[in-house]
């Protein structure tokens, strides 16, 4: 391959992602949400007395919630396209392609109360563990009952 197919070839796959996160922020409430709460978190952390490795956790947790919810409109539009007529199995796949993103959240949410909690209130970082652990224990209830409930 020559010098010029392999630049035109970058600067196409560069144009293709350019396309791709605006169509997603142009058709996805929750990407467009999502982005501006990371926004914020990222710039709150630069007048918080984080050290370099609580940027890093925020700057991976806060692209971590993008990424998961790019890949969950990639999955519901590829299932979108293949099965266009309403499918419980379909469905199924795309609630918990959707439970994905909620997960991320809510530990994004339990490592924002740590790092933030302890740069602006002292907190311990037991607050977020705490809210991890009460997640988690819901799901497990939640899933208990249901479990239950189908016998």
């Amino acid at each position: 391959m020559n010098r010029n197919n392999e630049n035109r070839s970058l600067k196409s796959s560069f144009s293709y992602a350019l396309k791709g996160l605006i169509e997603i922020y142009k058709s996805q409430r929750n990407f467009r949400i999502q982005s501006l709460i990371g926004l914020i978190v990222l710039i709150v952390a630069i007048f918080a007395n984080l050290t370099e490795v609580e940027f890093i956790l925020l700057i991976f947790t806060v692209m971590l919630v993008l990424i998961m919810e790019t890949v969950n409109t990639v999955a519901e539009k590829l299932l979108d396209f293949l099965h266009p007529f309403y499918s419980s199995s379909v469905k199924i796949i795309k609630d918990v392609s959707a439970a994905s993103v909620f997960i991320t959240s809510i530990f994004a949410v339990a490592i924002g109360i740590i790092i933030f909690g302890h740069s602006f209130f002292n907190l311990s970082p037991k607050y977020g563990i705490i809210l991890a652990i009460v997640f988690l224990l819901l799901l497990n209830l939640c899933g208990f009952i249901y479990k239950k409930r189908e016998k």
